[in-house]
């Protein structure tokens, strides 16, 4: 692979169409090259902001390498792709399956080889517009994020790349502010799944697993009721007090945090799969409150207005 000292000018383009390498690695002395040789299939993008490529890719490997900017890749393949990388020094293996994410933090080395041709949508952000598309969630502090090569599903943000594709292609009329909402999208559920310390449990007292699955299939139970913490104490024959702590032990979230992304998670799938329902009828099957209290909930959880979500899945 040809090394260069920097990468040319990318300027402001969404297209549609062959184009000229657009995502650049750093080899292990740090020199630039395009991540891949040939033409991606379809380009979009702004330059200094993010890049989104569909490639497909024949079978081959590639030598160590980072980027200087977080890489996202959903394989679009309808099969599972044998694969092997090392990660920091670290093997994994396993299989490239369809919507199974793979996730490359700004800095970590990769190593890997693939068996077969893969068809795939990739996605760059820089480290300065996740901090600014994700705003409030930072909180003033700098976010480490973890690499995640091991394929793993995130229906919600593979829903969000191929509307983003989509709208590189062409389908522009709800103008730039929507791609602005489908980056914030984006850069909120990547915090979700890959930043640092998300996943890890805070020391304290824990709950039981099973006390913690009876929870769980209490709340998507009465997904659309109403319940109390009191209710959901008497459940796990504990005290508020001392429930609201050990799940927050248990998770590093609180409870009615998690109650709050269920109820969203539900209205995501709601307005995906009933498309004759009024958002106000997602709101009342989903058990918020009120109507505001729903499309708050939405955005904060998922990044974009409900109205936003359902016309991005062709629906009026």
């Amino acid at each position: 692979m040809t090394s260069h000292s920097r990468r040319p000018p990318q300027g402001r383009s969404a297209g549609h169409g062959a184009t000229a390498p657009r995502i650049w690695m750093r080899d292990p002395a740090g020199n630039l090259a395009p991540y891949f040789e040939t033409a991606a299939a379809e380009s979009a993008g702004i330059e200094g902001s993010y890049v989104l490529e569909r490639r497909v890719i024949e079978a081959g490997s590639l030598a160590a390498h980072t980027f200087d900017e977080h890489i996202l890749m959903v394989p679009l393949s309808q099969r599972a792709i044998r694969f092997e990388s090392r990660l920091d020094g670290r093997v994994v293996t396993g299989d490239i399956v369809p919507g199974g994410l793979r996730f490359l933090a700004r800095g970590d080395s990769l190593a890997t080889t693939w068996h077969a041709v893969i068809d795939a949508l990739f996605l760059t952000l820089s480290s300065l517009q996740v901090t600014q598309l994700l705003g409030d969630l930072t909180e003033g502090c700098p976010i480490q994020f973890e690499s995640r090569v091991a394929p793993h599903q995130d229906e919600v943000l593979v829903h969000l790349l191929c509307a983003l594709q989509a709208f590189g292609r062409g389908d522009r009329q709800n103008g730039r502010l929507f791609e602005q909402s489908l980056l914030t999208a984006i850069a909120r559920r990547i915090f979700m799944d890959y930043a640092a310390g998300r996943r890890r449990r805070s020391t304290g007292p824990s709950l039981p697993a099973w006390k913690m699955r009876n929870l769980k299939d209490y709340i998507h139970a009465n997904i659309a009721g109403t319940f109390s913490l009191q209710d959901l104490a008497d459940l796990a024959g504990m005290s508020p007090y001392h429930l609201a702590r050990a799940f927050r032990a248990s998770t590093g979230n609180s409870l009615w945090r998690y109650v709050l992304e269920c109820r969203a998670m539900h209205a995501l799938q709601c307005i995906g799969k009933s498309p004759e329902w009024t958002l106000a009828d997602v709101a009342a099957a989903c058990g918020f409150e009120s109507y505001s209290q729903f499309v708050t909930i939405f955005r904060r959880f998922h990044g974009i207005l409900p109205s936003e979500y359902r016309r991005s899945m062709g629906q009026k």
